[in-house]
């Protein structure tokens, strides 16, 4: 009994010391922005005011009724996550069965599949930007090349910039791919084999036994979307200097945030307001997501 205690404190003490890291880590850089955030949201703090004043829920309030380019910026990051999440999803799984295919060198085709994602993405949103230049990019050269005269002007029109910006977006699929892939493989071959045997169509196969067994990721792989589309940063900044360019065009939720707090005047406890509605805006479709998961989830596995 005696040696049980002297482990289990010994066991414990070095819980403490390496768990003690990642805690530290967590309050640090994790909940203290959080409770910093939220009280600088109550208060019209900027980065060149010595103090700042507590002005209550009227962050809060300017934002929901006289900000048009907080509607108009959070109308735009949900038109992107939408339509790019819908391609993203469907492509993602398109992709899945075909690498789950027994074929030759899948290993390799896999690998070709994936490697642009480990790429950070600012590096891709720039080769984007030069492939979907009007001018001297390869995409109007080779729709020049096919005969088409009045090739788009993509991301430097405001009638298509946020349209390129989906058409680009919609190739991050790398990693809902794997997560689809995962899934695929873990369905058991005997029962596609009995399919056939009934003489069931591929189809058929797909909607009754496929997509039951890995409706789990499915919902997994939407959330993932619905949160990535919704926080999208990167993209938009390249494609729109930073700024939203053209005309605003490309203004997502996350650049007028970023914009609000970095740019003259800088005023963080705004841009601090508006994270915590986009926060609880997120919040709110991630529970939607949930409770809509129950008609389409396959619970019982077995």
């Amino acid at each position: 009994m005696k040696n049980f205690k002297r482990m289990f404190h010994k066991e414990y003490k070095y819980f403490l010391m390496f768990g003690s890291i990642a805690f530290i880590g967590f309050l640090l850089f994790y909940l203290y922005p959080i409770i910093r955030t939220l009280l600088l949201s109550f208060t019209d703090k900027t980065v060149f005011s010595p103090q700042s004043n507590f002005i209550k829920l009227e962050n809060y309030i300017y934002a929901l009724t006289k900000d048009d380019l907080f509607f108009k910026s959070m109308k735009q990051s949900f038109i992107f996550a939408f339509f790019s999440g819908i391609f993203v999803l469907i492509t993602s799984l398109i992709l899945a069965m075909l690498l789950n295919s027994k074929v030759k060198f899948i290993g390799v085709f896999r690998t070709i599949y994936f490697i642009p994602f480990i790429i950070p993405s600012f590096a891709i949103g720039a080769v984007y930007k030069n492939l979907f230049n009007p001018t001297t990019g390869m995409i109007n050269k080779m729709l020049g090349f096919i005969g088409i005269e009045n090739v788009p002007l993509w991301h430097i029109s405001p009638s298509s910039a946020l349209v390129t910006m989906i058409i680009i977006s919609s190739m991050g699929f790398g990693v809902k791919m794997l997560v689809f892939l995962a899934a695929l493989q873990g369905i058991p071959k005997p029962l596609y084999e009995f399919a056939d045997l009934e003489g069931a169509s591929k189809t058929k196969q797909f909607f009754k036994i496929t997509l039951p067994l890995i409706s789990p990721m499915v919902f997994f792989n939407i959330i993932m979307i619905t949160i990535d589309g919704l926080k999208s940063f990167n993209l938009a900044f390249v494609m729109g200097n930073g700024q939203g360019w053209p005309s605003n065009s490309t203004l997502l939720f996350p650049i007028y945030m970023f914009m609000t707090a970095f740019n003259m005047p800088f005023r963080l406890g705004y841009a601090a307001a508006m994270a915590w509605i986009f926060f609880l805006i997120i919040l709110a479709l991630t529970g939607m997501h949930f409770f809509l998961s129950r008609f389409y989830v396959e619970k019982d596995l077995n």
